[in-house]
């Protein structure tokens, strides 16, 4: 399942977490809490479940990579999932449901990686995704492709393609739950604006199910017996874990989506606007000393070197 290029070992590139309070990131959804949990962005949420409800309606099953960028705060490390890739046709070799296998075969990663070193050339990967019709859970052999394709800080999501609930995710190449508690928490889809009538009440999203895995629960619902009564609703849990504050001195191991990428953090919008500006500022003097003085070549030797000092800042800055 691998191309030769070791995606997302442990050990292969370690990189220092960048601090980013994860406020940043409000309104994605979130895995866990904490120390661990993951972001996804809400327009790859809604990619995700779209190609899941389409693979379901024409009942084959896909997936895909994942890449993102590992931040750390107050709370601890986390992820932020704001992209993917989806397998083309004859890509996995089980698409079709006929059980709930999903593989991606060393051809398949080899053309996914080549897409993301163009697409997603400052991400990581940061693991695989695949999906499954409903409400369900990994099975054996989602095991093995998590312990092939994820890092330690990496993710595996099990998106639905129908009922309420988004997906799964398990973290690390073991697959465990992303939080200490042992617990998998199965994101629900946020609940439509209602129409004008119902209380207050009614816009809550459902409260994301936990399920203790340590107790041998399950995220699948049990059959009933003939003749029971309707289902009672699995209930909802809240949880308030108290989390300590600490720094941070996790480090993230990761593959770049592009093997020529600069393992730096992002340069925020409005530093950018001010570089620019800045060279701008720079060329325009450098123009007017060369007017003063009637030297082409000294107003682009003036040009060159401001826009180097500044690119050198700016580089400097950034490792």
């Amino acid at each position: 399942m691998t191309d030769g290029g070791a995606p997302f070992q442990p050990g292969t590139q370690e990189f220092s977490v960048p601090f980013r309070p994860r406020g940043s990131y409000a309104g994605y959804r979130a895995f866990g809490g904490g120390d661990g949990a993951v972001l996804v962005q809400p327009e790859i949420a809604r990619d995700l479940r779209s190609a899941a409800e389409s693979a379901t309606q024409e009942r084959r099953i896909t997936g895909g990579l994942l890449y993102g960028r590992g931040w750390a705060d107050d709370q601890g490390a986390y992820l932020v999932v704001d992209g993917y890739l989806e397998a083309g046709p004859g890509e996995n070799s089980d698409d079709r449901i006929s059980g709930d296998r999903f593989t991606l075969s060393e051809a398949g990663l080899r053309l996914l990686r080549e897409d993301a070193a163009r697409m997603y050339s400052a991400s990581f990967e940061a693991g695989w995704w695949r999906t499954l019709p409903a409400l369900g859970e990994f099975g054996p052999q989602d095991f093995v492709t998590q312990a092939e394709l994820v890092g330690p800080d990496g993710v595996g999501l099990l998106v639905y393609g129908s009922g309420i609930h988004w997906g799964t995710a398990y973290l690390g190449p073991d697959g465990h739950a992303p939080d200490s508690a042992g617990t998998l928490v199965t994101v629900t889809d946020p609940v439509p604006d209602p129409v004008p009538g119902p209380g207050p009440e009614a816009r809550f999203a459902p409260e994301p199910e936990v399920v203790d895995i340590a107790a041998g629960e399950t995220l699948v619902p049990e059959p009933r017996p003939a003749g029971a009564g309707p289902a009672a609703p699995r209930r909802r849990v809240r949880r308030r874990a108290a989390v300590p504050v600490r720094t941070v001195t996790r480090r993230w191991a990761g593959r770049p989506a592009s093997p020529d990428a600069a393992p730096g953090p992002e340069t925020p919008a409005d530093v950018q606007f001010v570089v620019g500006a800045l060279i701008a500022v720079t060329v325009a003097a450098a123009i007017i000393v060369g007017v003063l003085v009637s030297s082409v070549i000294v107003a682009v030797v003036i040009a060159l070197i401001g826009i180097l000092a500044i690119a050198g800042t700016v580089w400097t800055s950034r490792r």
